[in-house]
């Protein structure tokens, strides 16, 4: 089933539509979910995952295939940011930096669709070329939100060493993305 069969069966029979999106996409929501709340409670992930589904549901009428995004990628977006409210709301003492473009001291607009999307494939291509374990730390730090202590703990590192390699991370990210043409 393609984007538009499965967005048009959750517009019309939301029932069949969100049973089709659970059996193609559950698993990985599953996955997405696990990585960023933890393993350590099952109950909250599957109640996690139970909204993500709900809310693609609420939120299908915004999603516009026209813009060239698969329903996937928005539906993991989806999955991502409810996790990482789920994990704010359940856990305390979780430090939350997110990797934004104020980190970078970049001034972006992305009011250009185009310039966002040339962005965000730079980003993710530069992210993926980081030599190990620099890539592994920055997608714990910043897309899983991981704190530095269990970065340095799952890695076996210390914790100064996951900073400076933080630190270093976003000058050198910064400077590649300027030269490989990060729209500013």
């Amino acid at each position: 089933m393609n984007d538009q069969q499965l967005l048009l069966l959750l517009q019309n029979s939301p029932s069949k539509g969100l049973a089709k999106a659970i059996d193609e996409y559950g698993d990985s929501v599953h996955w997405i979910v696990c990585k960023i709340i933890g393993l350590n409670n099952s109950e909250d992930i599957e109640e996690c995952v139970s909204d993500v589904f709900v809310r693609l549901w609420q939120s299908i009428d915004r999603f516009d295939i026209k813009n060239g995004v698969p329903l996937k990628s928005y539906l993991y977006g989806i999955a991502r940011h409810t996790a990482l409210d789920y994990r704010k709301k359940h856990q305390k003492d979780t430090l939350s930096i997110p990797l934004e473009e104020d980190s970078l001291s970049l001034e972006m607009d992305f009011t250009d669709e185009l310039s966002k999307k040339t962005n965000t494939a730079i980003l993710h291509e530069v992210i993926e070329n980081l030599p190990p374990p620099d890539q592994e730390i920055f997608i714990r730090r910043y897309f899983f939100e991981e704190r530095i202590k269990t970065i340095a703990s799952t890695l076996q590192l210390t914790e100064k060493m996951v900073e400076n390699k933080l630190y270093r991370g976003k000058i050198s990210l910064k400077k590649q993305l300027i030269e490989r043409g990060f729209i500013i």
